[in-house]
């Protein structure tokens, strides 16, 4: 069942062969709060064009709840609050959404995903039956709208400073009183697109060779249908005006083309810009490029001088060897012919040495002894005898 399973996906994905992106959750009206017994639907939306059926499948808090490209909430309860995604059959979980569901007399309502140069619009918003009085708004507990009848604030072509807290009280009747309550709510703004950045074909440019130039950018995923243009520069010169191609082509290049590069990325209705940083562009005549890589082969294919130096270090310490083997060598026969080793111990000695020696080692009682039996007896015969 488990292989079945798995073929069966295997075959819808390659069935719905497209460009595969993840999708986005959308929220109907589009505030990432709301009351208890209000209703807001959840859309999964996919910029990429896919072909076939495709299947969408709904997650809350890690767990599959719904399949359908629409998830509608008609009266929430405290228990709808939670993390929200959507997933297709060909394509990648989407970006967590986070919806809170509240039963009180006020909230501060924000859209959830907030962007450089968006009109942003908030909503101090107190639960339907109530009756409500005035209202106030705070930016970092600073006043910025003063009481008034109005419960929406409305911020127009906001950028990254709009990032903040924002705090909104209002009046609410209750208990046959107005009452004060407050809601708060961050508001953190993102980058549209990321600072582009120029890119050459190749790394090394030749003269008659063509010449392509890419401006590359990221923009967010919850806003790939927003439209972009390019333009390029060489020198601080306009070379190509804003178009939708973000790709700048020279069909033959020529010493003129070298240079300092930039690209420029805007919105089409002008109210984002970015420059890129420079990107210099070197073109050499194909005489130098021919030298460069002979230069280079020769560098590569000849042997380097490490092994040089290593080749002469092994031949020098076997000399080395050799040498202190050869001295040794020779010092050892230097010492045997100076010092010859005698053949009989006597030979080598005087003999009057000898006489001296062995009237040395002559036992002294003896002589006495042989003196007192003879007195008369020279001790040197008897010496002499013993010698022989």
């Amino acid at each position: 069942m488990y292989v079945r399973s798995l073929f069966f996906l295997l075959v819808l994905a390659v069935g719905n062969v497209g460009a595969v992106v993840s999708p986005v959750v959308a929220f109907n009206p589009d505030w990432n709060k709301i009351f208890t017994g209000e209703s807001i639907n959840l859309t999964c939306n996919v910029e990429a064009i896919m072909e076939g059926d495709v299947v969408y499948h709904w997650f809350k808090d890690e767990y599959w709840i719904h399949s359908g490209k629409t998830f509608t909430i008609t009266s929430a309860k405290r228990s709808n609050s939670g993390i929200y995604q959507c997933q297709t059959s060909i394509g990648d979980r989407s970006d967590s959404a986070r919806l809170e569901v509240h039963n009180g007399y006020a909230i501060l309502q924000v859209p959830p995903n907030v962007y450089e140069r968006d009109n942003l619009t908030l909503r101090c918003h107190h639960y339907p039956g109530n009756l409500a009085g005035q209202t106030i708004f705070y930016k970092n507990n600073e006043v910025i709208k003063d009481w008034g009848p109005e419960d929406e604030l409305y911020i127009e072509n906001i950028d990254m400073t709009s990032s903040s807290k924002y705090k909104c009280t209002k009046q609410v009747k209750h208990h046959l009183l107005y009452y004060q309550h407050s809601d708060e709510a961050s508001i953190s703004v993102q980058e549209l697109f990321s600072l582009p950045t120029i890119l050459l074909s190749s790394h090394s440019m030749v003269e008659g060779e063509p010449i392509t130039l890419t401006c590359h950018t990221r923009i967010s995923s919850l806003r790939q249908n927003t439209l972009l243009e390019f333009s390029f520069y060489q020198d601080g010169q306009n070379i190509q005006k804003f178009s939708s191609s973000n790709k700048y082509e020279i069909g033959s290049a020529k010493q003129r083309d070298a240079g300092d590069y930039k690209c420029e990325v805007k919105t089409s209705d002008d109210r984002i810009k970015k420059m890129s940083t420079i990107l210099t562009v070197q073109v050499r005549s194909p005489g130098d490029n021919e030298l460069f890589n002979q230069t280079e082969i020769e560098a590569t294919s000849k042997p380097g001088t490490s092994h040089f130096i290593i080749a002469v270090s092994v031949t020098s310490l076997v000399l080395v060897l050799v040498l202190i083997v050869t001295a040794l060598i020779f010092l050892y026969k230097a010492r045997h012919v100076s010092n010859p080793r005698p053949s009989k111990a006597v030979d080598s000695e005087d003999p009057d040495d000898v006489t001296e020696n062995i009237y040395t080692e002559l036992d002294t009682n003896d002589r006495c002894q042989d003196s007192s039996q003879n007195p008369h007896k020279p001790i040197g015969t008897e010496n002499q005898f013993v010698l022989i």
